[in-house]
């Protein structure tokens, strides 16, 4: 198996209810995780008038899950290299979920996946502060149904060892043939979790609180409270 038992058909009640409480007030506060407002933060980052850039909205949506993008970072995303980073984002499907995407090509150099994941990382400009897990929130709030979230939390569980074969382990859990994506539809229906969420996020939504749960903590690029994840 791809994943941990968590995700399998006899863990859905439970998987459920870890989405719930990612949406619930936490103790005292009245209002839920900061994460909940990542997806739909001024009408979504793949939203059609916003899909093919990168916005200052979607740098405030990625600070939600509690990474920061630095001043350097920002002023060469949003001022220094729009162009770029539109030509990338527009060679890059919208409505194509991960499942039903070609792997190989996303993971191919060249390859505009590729490209932007190496221009966010600075590897072409210069270092700025965007680490693995910084690069695939913004790519996330982009391209959600295509993108998953990778941090320190989420990548044991997936039994990664580092980013490199994120997207390529997270594909390989949704065509393995158990039913993946179905159940995590079923997953959100039993949570009640907002329609606008990906699957992807469902899926980012019960790891991440499993591995809370587990004891598992954010460090490197990614300093994550419970509150605000």
């Amino acid at each position: 198996m791809n994943y941990p038992p968590i995700l399998d058909a006899d863990h859905v009640a439970e998987a459920a209810e870890l989405v719930r409480r990612y949406y619930r007030p936490i103790g005292s506060n009245t209002s839920p995780r900061t994460g909940t407002r990542f997806d739909d933060w001024a009408g979504g980052g793949d939203h059609p008038d916003v899909a093919n850039r990168i916005t200052a909205d979607d740098l405030v949506a990625v600070s939600f899950l509690s990474v920061d993008v630095k001043g350097r970072a920002a002023i060469g995303l949003l001022e220094k290299h729009p162009g770029e980073i539109s030509d990338l984002l527009r060679q890059i499907p919208v409505a194509v979920d991960l499942w039903n995407a070609d792997v190989e090509r996303l993971n191919r150099p060249g390859e505009a996946e590729y490209e932007l994941w190496n221009l966010l990382r600075g590897h072409e400009y210069g270092k700025w502060g965007i680490g693995p897990t910084r690069a695939s929130k913004i790519m996330a709030r982009k391209r959600p149904r295509l993108i998953p979230i990778y941090d320190s939390v989420v990548r044991p569980l997936m039994g990664l060892e580092n980013s490199g074969g994120s997207w390529t382990a997270w594909h390989a859990a949704l065509t393995n043939g158990t039913g993946l994506p179905e159940r995590l539809e079923s997953i959100r229906k039993a949570a009640g979790a907002p329609e606008y969420i990906s699957t992807l996020r469902v899926m980012d939504i019960v790891l991440w609180m499993h591995g809370i749960d587990l004891g598992l903590k954010a460090e490197s690029d990614d300093e994550v409270t419970e509150l605000e994840e």
